[in-house]
């Protein structure tokens, strides 16, 4: 992590900002750029130094420093195509302006240097993520410090700003605990709520959820020790220091006190102005009405995309879905601004694998499985491709094979791998959303598939194999992912300094097993040690969704209770830009990784990042099997 030289000075803190970055917490940066320095046990002088910084900042968070705090704005890398870039200590309005000048000098200035590969800049209340294009060539440190000490020393960012006033009916299930926290009753609760003036800091954890700043000091509340495992849509809740509206039914741990038929997203809408109803920089409202509000807010989210089916060939009809079925292509990039996650295939390498089998681009949408029990029935003669760890009873793995309008598939456990690729000519149809045919139901985009769907192809999908051909393979010694149990390769996560020695031996000493919680979210990991002694160990591979989500930590971090966990003792964090592949703690000190459908902000620490070559071979390991962890090459 790279210190910049240059310092701002930031507002005295108010009484009211000491009070809500106590509730929040605070991160501060210090370290030095990972790439450049072996990310082995930190030196006595290292913890010395993160001792004093840790010291200070306990010591302002309490109000025993209220002179004016010098921002030191910092760059850490993961890998060799994103960065982040910390440019505050708390969440505030000034934070926010600092923020927002930031992102757009460094967009003008990446622009100007013409082929840099930036895809996008995602913002959090006090952090920048850099995302670049993994084929551009990576930019050079220096010169990303140079555009960033360039940047911050540029008068601030004057843009217009919209209002807009959210209707809500208070009394949610959570309004009396907010009430007894604060010392107030559920009536002034509701009126110091409303008669506040909000600025949303962002957009994350979920498409166009909003984080909004400003909250009066006195209704800052922890959020629930055990999240919902279902949020309604509309829901207007306070989570820490902040409050926000959920925008799609969701797990969630915030404190709910009302509701607004308001909806923030609509992946159906013809623009990007219709489907995100709030933006990064809004001021917001709450105005009370008496009536509970009606359904407008549910109607365009739990349903998926609606709207017009899209032109196509039948195909294929779903008899069982077995352990899951969805569309996937490349993904969507560009977008996590708003808070929506790439997705995508969760093995690119063979899905790629099976489209090339057909001659289809390598990005041509294809139907992902997980693991097996699914069944289909062809529609008509034709080619189909299937590559992954299962395969069609009767058909030998990796293969394109001729079938026959009437033909069953079906889907066996096969001997290995999660996720199984089954392409056609041309490629799967689907409804569109920001340029991808990706589909992610949980998150409000396109739908679950169920018995009786029909699959449809691209009409211009016509295609035939040389003369003589009866089928075509891959080569086994090219079936990597799903075979492959070698050690992934890792990169320092932004928190990765401070972690404690034990924990950075630990992370690559351990051999870690995947647990059966898994899904297009995320892996959890288990030690080797902690996963011989769980007693919910399955007996058949499974994959489920019971995972915690990761933008939601608890408010304090206690010594992990599995002995084979890694220790986080640096408190609660202010949620951050997170990359897929990242590796999360969470409180009980065993690994999440967030994956392709994941938050795109999240407030547990990260210590390491998984390099995107090496994710298809994770997540094709299934429950129990073991994974271990090495140092990338290029960060000594």
């Amino acid at each position: 992590m790279t210190v910049l030289q240059a310092a701002i000075p930031d507002k005295p803190e108010t009484r009211s900002e000491i009070h809500s970055r106590r509730v929040t917490g605070s991160l501060s940066p210090f370290g030095t750029d990972p790439r450049n320095n072996p990310p082995n046990r930190p030196t006595v002088s290292d913890l010395g130094r993160i001792r004093a910084r840790t010291e200070q900042n306990t010591r302002r968070s309490r109000g025993w420093e209220s002179k004016a705090v010098e921002m030191v704005p910092t760059l850490t890398a993961s890998g060799t195509h994103a960065w982040w870039v910390r440019f505050a200590e708390r969440a505030d309005e000034a934070a926010f302006l600092r923020g927002r000048s930031l992102a757009a000098a460094l967009a003008r200035s990446l622009d100007s240097l013409g082929q840099s590969g930036l895809r996008e800049i995602i913002p959090a209340p006090t952090t920048l993520l850099l995302d670049f294009h993994p084929e551009a060539p990576p930019l050079d440190r220096a010169t990303l410090h140079r555009l960033v000490e360039q940047a911050i020393a540029q008068p601030p960012t004057q843009e217009p700003e919209r209002c807009v006033e959210i209707p809500v009916h208070y009394g949610g299930p959570d309004l009396e605990r907010v009430a007894r926290h604060a010392g107030l009753s559920p009536e002034a609760v509701i009126e110091r709520h409303h008669q506040g003036r909000y600025r949303v800091l962002c957009l994350g954890f979920a498409p166009g959820f909003p984080y909004l700043g400003g909250l009066d000091a006195a209704l800052a509340t922890p959020r629930l020790a055990s999240p919902r495992p279902r949020v309604p849509a509309g829901s207007v809740a306070i989570g820490g220091d902040h409050t926000g509206i959920y925008s799609i039914p969701s797990p969630g741990g915030w404190n709910l006190i009302g509701q607004t038929s308001t909806a923030l997203f609509d992946p159906h809408a013809a623009d990007l102005e219709n489907q995100f109803r709030l933006r990064a920089g809004d001021r917001v409202s709450f105005v009370p009405i008496d009536e509970p509000p009606g359904t407008e807010a549910l109607s365009l989210t739990e349903g998926g995309q609606s709207g017009e089916a899209p032109e196509g060939e039948p195909i294929l009809r779903i008899l069982e879905p077995g352990l899951g079925m969805s569309i996937q292509d490349a993904g969507r990039h560009g977008f996590r601004r708003f808070g929506v996650p790439t997705s995508g295939t969760m093995d690119p390498v063979t899905a790629a694998w099976a489209n090339r089998l057909l001659d289809n681009p390598p990005d041509a949408p294809v139907l992902e499985l997980c693991l097996q029990g699914q069944r289909l029935e062809a529609l008509r003669d034709g080619w189909v491709a299937v590559c992954g760890g299962s395969h069609p009873r009767g058909q030998a793995p990796y293969r394109a094979f001729r079938v026959r309008a009437g033909e069953s598939l079906n889907f066996g456990p096969g001997d290995s791998g999660v996720w199984t690729y089954l392409a056609v000519p041309g490629g799967f149809r689907a409804k569109a959303f920001l340029g991808s045919r990706s589909t992610n139901p949980r998150a409000g985009i396109g739908r679950t598939l169920r018995s009786g769907d029909l699959l449809l192809r691209n009409p211009a999908g016509d295609w035939h194999p040389p003369s003589g051909v009866a089928a075509r393979g891959v080569s086994p010694d090219q079936w990597a992912t799903d075979r492959d149990s070698s050690p992934l390769r890792v990169w320092p996560g932004p928190q990765w300094e401070q972690f404690d020695a034990e924990s950075q031996r630990r992370l690559f000493e351990t051999e870690w097993r995947v647990t059966s919680q898994c899904d297009r979210v995320g892996y959890r990991l288990r030690s080797d040690r902690d996963a011989q002694s769980s007693t919910n160990r399955p007996t058949t591979p499974s994959i489920r969704h019971t995972l915690r989500s990761p933008a939601e930590p608890p408010h304090a971090y206690p010594r992990p209770q599995s002995p084979g966990g890694l220790a986080w003792t640096g408190g609660s964090l202010i949620s951050e830009p997170v990359l897929t592949g990242s590796i999360q703690v969470p409180a009980d000190g065993q690994p999440i990784v967030t994956l392709h459908d994941g938050p795109t902000l999240g407030g547990y620490p990260k210590i390491a990042w998984i390099d995107p070559r090496d994710l298809p071979r994770l997540v094709q390991r299934r429950s129990g099997q073991p994974v271990r962890f090495i140092l990338a090459k290029g960060t000594g």
